[in-house]
């Protein structure tokens, strides 16, 4: 691993676990801030959608799992809104849809993935080593349907959607020059200034309520928020504390782009960008260590390699990431999920150390 990335990756740690220093800039301190995110002109309802449309998909896909057919022709319809019938009634008629959003280097690993889940639903005999089909785990009390090398393909469409399109867009395409170098000065109202409104659409993909993470902020479970990204976010908050930095650094752009001060902006897209990256990397070692305490049982273990598979994937879509796309898909997934039903326990420690050692979560690695 080079030696630049470990620093970085230090760095990026202290800045997590340790309080933020007052701020020279007495502009820019937390103390001048709101505590929640509630400005005038907010609307992010266009991202709001687009995450109820990926609830209805995994609902849809976890149905495979209790041993339905999967139709990849709607699978297709329902990621491009073409056609389809939502259950919640407030989708349809909507103009909104998932796959217009999709960085264009992953639409072909969606149209994979479609094919294949389709293809593993529809086998006749349980999963095996080289069989798709669905496995139970040794209890008996959780069942998955995987492809012949043992990856579970909804877990990569849902947590894939995940990367390759809310954190794609939030921190490649609306925190990008094309998105933030527009016009500040003309209010719309409902909804702010283009620049304003480009940064609330960014705030509205990372699906949190408006006060993550405060002190008097309550995390309730089913809930509307808890799904996609808060939810993950939050699944690593007792160790990371992250909750309230992702809500301090979106008020912090957003209330500096009130001020027209790009400095304070471009700071907080810096933050943002970062402390999404160390969510998706302390997620998968979550997972992989999740799968070392499940390696003797075919269907925990890869159910949760399968989820880190596709957090460790979903790294390629920030534009500050720190391991580089070759690093991630050649030396990480292709070296070491080539096959999850013979993946070793030496195999997941490599991948953790790798990510743990980049990221600077070495101190974190066991208890995530």
């Amino acid at each position: 691993m080079k030696i630049t990335k470990y620093i970085l990756g230090i760095s990026l740690i202290t800045m997590l676990s340790c309080e933020k220093e007052e701020d020279n800039n007495p502009i820019s301190t937390t103390a001048t801030l709101p505590s929640t995110y509630n400005f005038e002109n907010v609307d992010f309802s266009g991202q709001t959608t687009r995450l109820d449309m990926l609830s209805e998909i995994v609902s849809y896909l976890k149905t495979a799992n209790s041993g339905s057919a999967l139709d990849q022709n709607k699978l297709e319809d329902m990621f491009l809104n073409d056609g389809f019938t939502w259950n919640n009634a407030d989708l349809n008629g909507s103009t909104k849809k998932l796959g217009n959003k999709v960085s264009d280097d992953a639409q072909a690993s969606f149209a994979n993935w479609f094919g294949a889940i389709d293809f593993a639903s529809k086998s006749i005999s349980a999963g095996s080593n080289g069989n798709p089909g669905l496995i139970s785990s040794n209890s008996g009390t959780k069942t998955y349907l995987f492809d012949a090398s043992g990856l579970e393909h909804g877990q990569l469409i849902e947590k894939g959607t995940m990367g390759a399109v809310f954190y794609y867009q939030a921190t490649s395409v609306y925190f990008s020059d094309g998105k933030m170098n527009v016009d500040n000065e003309t209010v719309t109202e409902g909804k702010g200034t283009d620049m304003q409104h480009h940064w609330d659409e960014a705030f509205g993909y990372f699906g949190a309520p408006i006060d993550f993470g405060t002190a008097d902020f309550t995390y309730n479970s089913g809930s509307d928020y808890d799904r996609f990204w808060a939810k993950y976010a939050n699944g690593r908050n007792s160790v990371l504390n992250l909750n309230n930095e992702f809500l301090k650094s979106f008020i912090k752009g957003r209330e500096a782009i009130a001020r027209k001060d790009y400095s304070d902006r471009d700071e907080a897209i810096l933050e943002i960008r970062k402390n999404w990256e160390i969510i998706s990397v302390a997620t998968a070692i979550h997972y992989l260590n999740g799968a070392k305490a499940d390696i003797a049982d075919d269907a925990l273990r890869m159910h949760q390699l399968s989820e880190a598979y596709a957090f460790i994937w979903s790294l390629k879509f920030n534009p500050d990431q720190i391991l580089s796309d070759v690093e991630i898909q050649d030396d990480i997934l292709n070296t070491y999920f080539g096959n999850l039903y013979t993946i070793s326990v030496g195999d997941i420690n490599s991948v953790i150390d790798i990510l743990a050692q980049a990221y600077g979560l070495q101190t974190y690695k066991d208890v995530l």
